[in-house]
């Protein structure tokens, strides 16, 4: 392991876990829901990524990303065509006691943009890449 890397990981992640910078409670949106919905979610928000629930399970991850792409593609029409259609069903649920510096592995060795916390088959949480350079940013002032 290089030494910027053994660094870091003591100075910034430490013994630090999910619940310890996970944003709770994060807004999530259901697979049938209209991509119009999901649009107007993360402008008024000022998310970039949105869980997707069936029944309140975690099927995937719509990021702000995936949706303006498919808003682009001919034939997309964002008041009639849903979540299901530009969501990521490869979304990856961490406990809230995962230690960061796993989830963080993980995140960058998948190219993950975020991590969705899940509890008792519950999102709890979400710890996304702008999450992670927050607290580098604020961990690493001399």
């Amino acid at each position: 392991m290089p030494m910027a890397e053994r660094l870091l990981g003591r100075c910034v992640m430490g013994s630090l876990t999910l619940e310890n910078v996970m944003t709770p409670q994060p807004l999530t949106i259901g697979r049938d829901q209209k991509l119009i919905t999901a649009h107007k979610m993360m402008v008024d928000n000022g998310i970039r990524h949105l869980p997707v629930l069936d029944r309140g399970e975690l099927v995937g991850v719509l990021s702000q990303r995936d949706l303006y792409f498919v808003e682009t593609i001919a034939g997309v029409d964002k008041l009639k065509d849903r979540v299901e259609e530009a969501m990521s069903s490869d979304a990856r649920a961490f406990a809230p006691t995962a230690p960061l510096r796993d989830v963080a592995a993980e995140m960058f060795e998948h190219k993950l943009g975020c991590a969705v916390v899940v509890e008792r088959d519950r999102v709890v949480g979400i710890f996304t890449a702008t999450d992670a350079l927050r607290i580098l940013a604020t961990r690493t002032k001399a």
